[in-house]
């Protein structure tokens, strides 16, 4: 992996980065992490063009809400009640902080953010311990992927019956891997976009379905989770709802790469002393904000 081959900041974290390319290596023209300044933009000013811009936060929602908010704020609704919902509001508005800088930086130097983590300060053999440590911890994370491919498979099991557990996940994983090394980044935004569509739409008519029942939905109810207290026998599972909703550990670092890839750090430009870089910067991190503010809305109501 480049990455860990990389000993200077100026290379680590970057895709394709950390090697003298091959014969089979893609055109430098298409680098989506080379800053080039025929690709300099000027960012959208008016609504509907913001709009038409934003695309990273829909891959981040897609990938947020699953099987994590499904069974572990269930489990924790079914322990406390309602008592808890605002530490699931409080996971959800306090992590977009942090991933707003995390793009904001990426945007303003276009350096990913193990570039950024690499170039810390600390201990380091080949590249910085922060990007040794995160790398252990998606190595870990593997293991809850596989129980979601587990998880998906089994409920297909249920459906039907013929084929075994395995051959779903065996072909769950296959599928996965095709749309991943099969596409780029435009058409992962498309299907992310139509995933959280239609998830979106699901989760509103649940919603729906829930208000004519009264012995699972009041009002009454709903005001008392927002009184930030927690009973005691739930703690345990709400520090582990804290830690699973929202904008987690992996995706904190993903997004920057999702924002280079739509082009944002393009769009500004190598960093120059200029009013008009500045300018062009502010703008498109505003663009940003507007792309993180918009999935955040949609992880929290799909999450509640």
């Amino acid at each position: 992996m480049a990455l860990f081959a990389a000993s200077g900041s100026s290379q680590a974290g970057r895709p394709g980065a950390g090697g003298e390319p091959g014969p089979e290596a893609a055109s430098r023209d298409n680098d989506l992490y080379e800053l080039r300044p025929s690709e300099v933009a000027e960012p959208p000013r008016r609504g509907l063009a913001v709009l038409r811009r934003i695309g990273p936060g829909m891959i981040l929602a897609s990938s947020i809400v699953g099987s994590g908010e499904l069974i572990a704020t269930t489990t924790l609704g079914a322990q406390v009640g309602y008592a808890a919902l605002w530490l699931i509001l409080f996971s959800c508005f306090i992590k977009p902080v942090v991933q707003g800088e995390l793009g904001r930086f990426t945007i303003s130097s276009g350096e990913t953010a193990l570039e950024a983590f690499n170039s810390v300060p600390g201990p380091r053999w080949k590249v910085n311990w922060i990007v040794w440590a995160w790398a252990v911890m998606v190595a870990m994370t593997q293991l809850q992927i596989g129980a979601m491919f587990g998880g998906v498979s089994q409920v297909m099991n249920l459906l039907i019956p013929a084929v075994p557990v395995n051959a779903w996940a065996v072909g769950f994983c296959g599928l996965t891997l095709a749309i991943l090394l099969g596409g780029g980044y435009g058409r992962i935004e498309k299907l992310a976009t139509v995933k959280v569509a239609l998830f979106t739409l699901l989760t509103f008519l649940c919603a729906l379905l829930l208000l004519r029942r009264p012995e699972y939905f009041a009002w009454a109810r709903l005001a008392e989770g927002l009184k930030f207290h927690l009973p005691g026998e739930g703690l345990a599972t709400a520090v582990a709802v804290f830690g699973i909703t929202g904008v987690g550990a992996s995706e904190l670092v993903a997004y920057p790469y999702w924002c280079v890839e739509k082009g944002y750090a393009r769009f500004v430009g190598r960093r120059e002393p200029s009013a008009a870089w500045e300018a062009r910067a502010r703008g498109w991190i505003r663009v940003m904000q507007f792309d993180i503010v918009c999935s955040m809305v949609i992880y929290t109501l799909a999450t509640l």
